[in-house]
């Protein structure tokens, strides 16, 4: 629900702020490497195990929220460039 939900809201804004998502996805990756330490100590494990989860969370988001600014931004020039005029025969 939340990510239906995300995506419709995301659709209409990505073009305006593209950086969010490189934001979102530059800390899921550097979750992920923490996450990877943590794993060097037993006693850190479970919380390696929750950055691990949260990290991907955060990837996800990224990389939908690169998608849409992509389409976006493919929908947008696709308005404004004029139509080709209709073949006479």
């Amino acid at each position: 629900m939340f990510l239906f939900w995300y995506l419709r809201r995301i659709s209409r804004t990505a073009h305006d702020v593209p950086w969010v998502h490189l934001a979102i996805g530059l800390v899921g990756n550097l979750a992920f490497v923490v996450g990877s330490l943590f794993f060097l100590s037993p006693a850190l494990t479970r919380a390696g195990t929750w950055l691990f989860v949260v990290a991907s969370w955060g990837l996800l988001i990224g990389v939908l929220g690169e998608i849409m600014v992509r389409y976006e931004t493919r929908r947008r020039a696709a308005a404004q460039q004029p139509s080709a005029p209709a073949a006479v025969e």
